[in-house]
């Protein structure tokens, strides 16, 4: 989970931004510029705001930032508690067109919830799994060179 506070822009309009992210550990260091083994959302949508108010320093964090964290925020970055039940998870994300309980906006977007789902496959031993998955990406990309770079980054966890 990180907090984020722009440098930039008027100091009293600034707010807070919550980026959340579950991300597959264990892969190698990607070769390609994009690896799809991760999904991410910002908080502060389940409530409509573009950002949680920023109080002064000495003032306490705004309640409804809490109780966000706390509820929705900590339910995203526990929802899978392994790697089979994250594999499902974000195969769920793309069948339901990236979304996810509150959060409408769950990235990244297309095939690539399905490519984390390759990789959480396959990290987890389950080549068959993997196989069926990416065989999915294959057939739903439409970019040739997002297809070329999956298979390339799969293949160097699950060798064909």
């Amino acid at each position: 989970m990180w907090f984020y506070t722009p440098r930039w822009g008027d100091p009293t309009m600034k707010g807070i931004q919550v980026f959340l992210s579950v991300r597959i550990v264990g892969l190698p260091e990607p070769l390609v510029e994009f690896r799809r083994d991760a999904l991410w959302t910002h908080l502060e949508p389940i409530r409509q705001l573009n950002e949680y108010p920023r109080p002064a320093s000495e003032e306490p964090l705004p309640a409804e930032l809490i109780d966000d964290v706390a509820g929705p925020g900590v339910a995203f970055l526990r929802h899978a508690a392994d790697l089979h039940a994250f594999g499902q998870w974000a195969a769920e994300v793309h069948a339901q067109q990236g979304s996810w309980g509150a959060f409408r906006q769950v990235y990244p977007g297309g095939t690539a919830p399905l490519q984390a789902a390759a990789f959480a496959a396959a990290v987890a031993g389950d080549k068959a799994l993997a196989n069926r998955r990416a065989g999915a990406v294959v057939v739903e990309e439409g970019d040739p060179r997002e297809v070329r770079d999956f298979r390339s980054e799969l293949g160097r966890v699950v060798p064909e």
